[in-house]
């Protein structure tokens, strides 16, 4: 070989190599796992389990599509969907246990309960290279707790569903209103009547009394004769879930003392299937206040996710946050560089627009794709809303709206939405 024909080919081989070298660590093809828990089967909890384990599924495909149309190496899979039941903690417990040692995902999207979430996050904070997004747990336990940064979520905290709760509570019966707050005993429950009793004390309320009651109880006479108990209040603020308030709700009507109509309470009484499971008897006047969809064209959305699962619609309100997370989480993947819990999370803040770089919505994510895989930051618009992942792993900010029930019809009035 001619010695200038070496000096050629030599040359060529390094700048080949120079390009191999400079190209970011996320080019390289990722193989994302992802995994669900949500509670498909379980009255009051099913139709919200089915819908956002649906749309995490659907979330993962367009990723997956976006991936092959960008000619970007590596998958984005959902390896299992996990039925927890009612977010009973020991089934949580094992079904997180399986997914990360048995199916070896990388993210695990779930749960709907802030307990439930709260577990797969205890169990995530000592493994190794997994991480939690949580897709409807609003409890301000998760923003404090010990995750190791694997807990995040894509629903706000009820740190500021207490303050869209002061704001509807207030202009229904004045700043100085008294009111009896009840609440079920769990993270979730305990959590959101702290907050609002700190909120609605600091904008010049009054509280008359509290009351809190333990889930699968057989029955809640004596909770409701405490929480209708003393003088006269203005309102009511239960935090509950369908289950249990469809006996504490007969117990409260038995009383006499109660009226729907002053009662005030949160999104998991914002469907339908919820009013069934109570009685629409018992709901009838009840308003309420619930995270809402604060995202990029959700009628589009939700018309291409009906779509692509007929069976499993209508779902809720609160689908677009656990689609939100899958795409969220494969898009981590591609940007990672490495499936490390560190590497994963600073995968999520980098596709989350803490970085900045050009915004992209759900019918985007081609150009995405390609832009992550590039090693640039991306601003995900999400169908739910804007994460911008705090340092512990919460949403930047979110928008509720106000609620309520009449002759067992969900009604809303946009004009009272509330948006931090």
């Amino acid at each position: 070989m001619k010695r200038n024909k070496v000096f050629g080919l030599a040359a060529a081989i390094a700048a080949s190599t120079l390009l191999v070298s400079t190209l970011p660590a996320s080019a390289a093809s990722p193989d994302i796992r992802i995994g669900s828990i949500q509670p498909i089967s379980g009255s009051g909890f099913a139709a919200y389990g089915v819908g956002l384990t649906s749309a995490a599924a659907f979330g993962v495909t367009l990723v997956q599509e976006a991936m092959t149309a960008a000619g970007v190496g590596g998958s984005c899979k959902m390896i299992a969907q996990e039925d927890s039941g009612a977010d009973a903690p020991s089934i949580v417990t094992e079904a997180a246990t399986k997914l990360i040692k048995s199916d070896k995902v990388n993210f695990i999207i779930g749960s709907l309960t802030s307990g439930a979430s709260l577990a797969i996050g205890a169990i995530t904070a000592s493994a190794s290279g997994v991480i939690v997004i949580a897709s409807a747990a609003s409890s301000p336990a998760l923003t404090t707790f010990k995750d190791r940064d694997t807990l995040f979520r894509t629903y706000p905290s009820d740190l500021l569903q207490a303050v869209a709760l002061v704001n509807a509570v207030s202009k229904a019966y004045g700043r100085t209103a008294w009111v009896t707050v009840g609440a079920i005993n769990n993270s979730f429950g305990a959590g959101l009547a702290k907050a609002f009793k700190r909120a609605w004390i600091k904008n010049g309320g009054h509280i008359r009394g509290t009351v809190y009651w333990n889930a699968g109880a057989a029955s809640y006479d004596s909770e409701a004769a405490a929480l209708v108990k003393g003088k006269k209040r203005d309102a009511f603020v239960l935090i509950d879930y369908p289950d249990s308030f469809a006996k504490l709700a007969p117990a409260l009507t038995r009383t006499k003392k109660w009226d729907p109509a002053t009662t005030f309470m949160t999104e998991a009484f914002n469907s339908a299937s919820a009013i069934k499971t109570v009685g629409a008897e018992f709901m009838n006047g009840i308003r309420g206040t619930s995270a809402k969809t604060n995202g990029t064209d959700p009628a589009a959305w939700k018309t291409a996710f009906t779509k692509a699962y007929p069976k499993n619609n209508p779902g809720t309100f609160v689908d677009g946050s656990g689609f939100d997370a899958a795409v969220l989480a494969c898009l981590a993947g591609i940007s990672a560089g490495s499936m490390t819990s560190r590497a994963l999370a600073k995968g999520l803040r980098n596709v989350g627009g803490v970085n900045g770089g050009t915004a992209y919505s759900w019918n985007q994510l081609t150009a995405a794709v390609k832009d992550v895989a590039a090693g640039k930051p991306v601003t995900y618009n999400g169908v739910w809303g804007y994460t911008k992942f705090d340092k512990a792993g919460d949403p930047s900010g979110g928008a509720f709206e106000v609620w309520s029930i009449n002759d067992g019809v969900i009604s809303k009035d946009p004009t009272q939405d509330i948006k931090f």
